[in-house]
């Protein structure tokens, strides 16, 4: 059920109006916006995602008084129409379309929400750069991109939004661009993601065949969704099945990009080279949830995508073991982080890899509430982290820090929440969400338990690392200068109050899958039902449909102990991890061990680098040199052949040029004459005036050479 609602371009505009306004003042100079007009710039940064967030909340109400909720209920808007293609025998219109389900509400809730307290945060982060204006034209564009991938109904305005976000990101991971260093890692992020994007787009193309097979061949959402679940269609689909795989998995390849999973995840750790506000954007609020988003948004073609791709795994089975192979990959990577920031970076990393587990076994609303739940514990440990680095007067290394819980009161209590939260300890929102993405993969087929162990095991070792930042920052003796110490103090109200709420937040926002307190939703304890479902209620309009042709008998897990076991396991490896970290790293012992560590993680995290540059680099560069070679040989042959042919005849006219005006007149007469004669003339008189006129010529050049 469709409802037109008349202010949704509101969402969207708002950000990018910020975005003009100050891109107007920071083209009119960075003096005038670093004097008296700094604060108009940080009101209107703030001010407008601030009303796209207020605007989202009155939109997310007047959706829920819909009341046909099985027919995943809509608010709409049409703006214009943007293409019209011909298609086989058929006219594709495209239009500029905003879609505000259920799914895009969750979403912008926090994209909206979070991301305008990290605006307010950016305002004393940045409040002495010079480029305080530049920075927040950005950061609304940002805003204003990562907003349209969520609202457009179709896929391509999401793949506009989807470039949106990439550009932004090359714009902000680079904003310091003095530092060649910042330029390297913002170039790295834009050309990884140019990879993925080509994926996107190719799958886009392949899925659009599939469906164009009757005639019914659509890049709109609902339109898709209602394709796929026509029984009509499932013919085609079976006919389709390996097109529909290789579909989805370009798809899918685009998400890698965007998500940094493997192979294209090696631009998140480097893109901290921007400010910290721009790493909690990135990482909490906005780009890297992109990936599961859209696979989300496509839930229903992914779960028919049932051909076998390789090795007998279907498209969704990739997807679970890219996501189990990047998790432990980058919760490894976390552990030997000495940078606060990249710690927290392959945190991300690894999080993002339990979301793409939960959408491989079809637990979709489950990848989203890990989504949603990880928005505010990142969010918070992020802008926590730049509290912290604001405080040492930008020391990122964990090595010179320690001692800051008393020192900085504040930040410590916050960034504790959000510890707690990541690691799983219970009643911390990363208690629910993820220990129900456990819980989906031990229910799941024979792929499902053992990546289930997998994910135990990366549980485990994301308490380790997570507690080791806390030691290394907070609880263990002090490590900087005397003099840093003197000046070490919490960070400006501007920076605090979003630290608050987020913090806040990361201990709460778990209960809305689970309003009674520590227990999982579906538990039952001797027959005896506990918990609720509010969120996966919340989403089954949108990806209700696919998780029930993934799984018919889905209903048998809400009579099993498996989630109260898993609770107590997911328990249990938090105080495991946090008891080893302690035991490590409680006085700071990090000097003993640097060099190794070191090493260990540039052989570890550097080690997908050197594979690009062997199988894509190494190749590149050999065959540019071989058709350099063949251009050189072949057509560097011709043209020289036709430079040496224009340099003979140059010479040659040259030799009959004489400083004599009677020689020139005479040539060019005999000429003209000549040429008229054959154009103009017919039959034997053609001739003999033609040769007449080249007889009078040589003769002439006989007595300039004799004479």
């Amino acid at each position: 059920m469709k409802v037109t609602f008349e202010l949704l371009w509101l969402i969207p505009f708002l950000p990018l109006l910020g975005a003009i306004l100050n891109g107007a003042l920071s083209l009119g100079g960075a003096r005038s916006a670093y004097g008296p007009n700094r604060g108009f710039v940080s009101f209107i940064a703030v001010l407008m995602p601030g009303l796209a967030f207020v605007l989202t909340v009155i939109a997310a109400f007047k959706l829920s008084g819909i009341a046909n909720v099985e027919s995943n209920p809509a608010l709409v808007q049409n703006l214009w129409d943007w293409m019209s293609i011909k298609v086989g025998g058929f006219t594709l219109n495209v239009q500029i379309g905003l879609m505000f389900d259920r799914l895009t509400s969750m979403m912008l809730l926090f994209v909206t929400g979070i991301g305008t307290m990290i605006h307010l945060y950016s305002v004393g982060y940045m409040w002495e750069d010079r480029g305080f204006a530049r920075f927040m034209t950005y950061m609304n564009l940002f805003m204003f991109s990562m907003i349209m991938l969520v609202i457009g109904d179709s896929l391509p305005l999401t793949f506009l939004g989807w470039e949106g976000v990439g550009m932004c990101s090359y714009l902000l991971v680079g904003f310091w661009h003095q530092n060649n260093d910042y330029n390297d890692a913002a170039r790295k992020a834009f050309i990884v993601n140019r990879i993925g994007d080509l994926g996107f787009l190719l799958g886009v193309f392949a899925l659009f065949m599939v469906m164009n097979q009757n005639g019914q061949g659509s890049f709109n959402y609902r339109e898709i969704a209602s394709w796929f679940n026509s029984a009509s269609n499932a013919g085609i689909i079976a006919g389709s099945a390996g097109l529909l795989s290789a579909a989805c998995i370009l798809i899918f390849v685009g998400c890698t990009g965007k998500s940094a999973q493997i192979p294209l995840v090696t631009w998140l750790p480097d893109a901290m080279a921007g400010p910290t506000p721009v790493s909690a954007l990135i990482h909490a609020a906005t780009m890297v949830t992109s990936g599961i988003y859209l696979l989300a948004r496509l839930s229903d073609v992914f779960v028919h995508a049932t051909a076998p791709v390789c090795f007998g795994l279907t498209a969704l089975d990739i997807v679970l073991v890219v996501g189990c192979i990047t998790a432990a990959w980058g919760a490894v990577a976390g552990l030997v982080q000495l940078d606060i920031k990249k710690a927290l970076a392959y945190s991300t990393v690894s999080q993002l890899g339990f979301m793409f587990m939960a959408c491989g076994v079809g637990a979709f609303d489950v990848a989203l509430f890990h989504v949603f739940t990880h928005a505010f514990f990142k969010a918070t440990l992020f802008l926590a982290a730049g509290s912290v680095i604001h405080g040492l007067h930008h020391e990122q290394d964990m090595r010179r820090m320690g001692g800051l819980a008393k020192l900085m009161p504040i930040t410590y209590t916050w960034m504790f929440c959000g510890w707690w939260a990541i690691i799983g300890a219970p009643l911390g929102s990363g208690f629910f969400s993820k220990d129900l993405i456990l819980e989906r993969l031990y229910e799941a087929h024979f792929l499902g338990p053992i990546v289930g162990v997998v994910a135990g095991f990366v549980a485990l070792l994301t308490a380790i690392y997570m507690t080791r930042v806390m030691y290394l920052t907070f609880w263990s003796p002090v490590r900087h200068s005397d003099e840093v110490k003197g000046h070490v103090k919490e960070s400006p109200a501007t920076m605090l109050i979003p630290i608050t709420v987020l913090g806040f937040g990361s201990l709460v926002v778990g209960v809305l899958w689970s309003p009674v307190l520590g227990i999982p939703p579906h538990s039952s304890f001797f027959g005896v039902a506990l918990g609720s479902n509010a969120f996966e209620s919340y989403l089954s309009p949108v990806v209700g449909s696919a998780q029930k042709f993934m799984h018919p008998q889905a209903a048998a897990h809400h009579a099993s102990n498996l989630p109260l076991i898993v609770a107590g396991i997911g328990t249990l490896l938090a105080a495991v991890g946090w008891l080893i970290a302690r035991f490590i790293w409680s006085r700071g012992h990090v000097n003993s061990t640097e060099k190794d560590l070191v090493g260990f993680a540039a052989w570890w995290t550097w080690g997908f680098d050197r594979v690009y540059h062997a199988i894509v680099i190494i190749p590149t560069k050999v065959a540019a040199w071989i058709l350099a070679w063949i251009v050189d040989a072949i057509i560097g042959g011709i043209v020289g052949l036709t430079a040496d042919v224009a340099r003979f005849l140059g010479d040659g006219y040259t030799s009959v040029q004489r400083p004599r005006l009677r020689s020139s007149l005479t040539l060019s007469v005999a000429g003209a004459v000549g040429l008229v004669a054959l154009l103009l003339l017919s039959g034997p008189i053609a001739w003999v005036v033609g040769l007449a006129a080249l007889a009078v010529a040589v003769i002439f050049l006989l007595l300039e050479f004799l004479f």
